[in-house]
């Protein structure tokens, strides 16, 4: 019995340890997740340039690197309603527009 008591105490901890929740979200953020939420692009945009060649390299901060070009070249909100029309018209939804 304590070995079975071991054994699911071991198997529980390792569960816990195993990190946030990847399902809850996507390996990387698009465009214009970043361009939605300004708080998390400004924390991310921080940890990329932070370590350019190490997690700056990845997807998320490329995606990141993008919003911030965007958002400085012709506003947030112009970004956001650019991108979406975008991605309606890729899915062949016009009434994005």
């Amino acid at each position: 019995m304590r070995v079975f008591i071991l054994g699911l105490s071991v198997l529980l901890g390792l569960t816990a340890c195993d990190g946030p929740d990847r399902s809850a979200r996507p390996e990387s953020r698009t465009v214009l997740e970043f361009l939605e939420d300004p708080q998390e692009l400004e924390e991310t945009w921080g940890r990329c340039r932070n370590d350019p060649g190490g997690i700056g390299q990845k997807a998320e901060c490329r995606n990141a690197g993008h919003a911030v070009e965007r958002m400085m070249m012709v506003g947030r909100e112009h970004a956001i309603k650019v991108l979406r029309a975008q991605k309606g018209d890729r899915h062949g939804d016009p009434g994005l527009r």
